[in-house]
């Protein structure tokens, strides 16, 4: 089952835009960014394979509930977390996330 990626995404009460910017993103040397002061998750469509972008999208959500929910885990365990909703959604529901109305700026 395909499931569109919105242009922007309601998580909690907090709206987040969601782009591409691998430029950006390549001189921070990192496959996924928030930037909460912007409400944006900037994500790295050219460096990482479509399985790592979409586990990187899951890691980004998790932070995003971090922060609005004022815990702390170590990123480490971020990492963990998206691994397991990631298998749980793409492998076993069959979800695939279609990145066709996310551009880049």
């Amino acid at each position: 089952m395909k499931v569109k990626v919105p242009q922007e995404i309601k998580l909690l009460t907090h709206t987040y835009r969601v782009r591409f910017d691998a430029k950006a993103l390549a001189s921070a040397q990192t496959g996924g960014l928030i930037r909460h002061l912007y409400k944006e998750i900037l994500l790295d469509n050219v460096a990482y394979p479509l399985s790592e972008l979409n586990q990187i999208f899951l890691h980004e959500l998790i932070h995003v509930m971090e922060r609005h929910l004022n815990i702390t885990i170590d990123d480490a365990d971020v990492d963990r977390m998206a691994e397991g909703f990631a298998e749980l959604l793409f492998n076993g529901f069959g979800i695939e996330l279609d990145w066709s109305d996310i551009k880049e700026d």
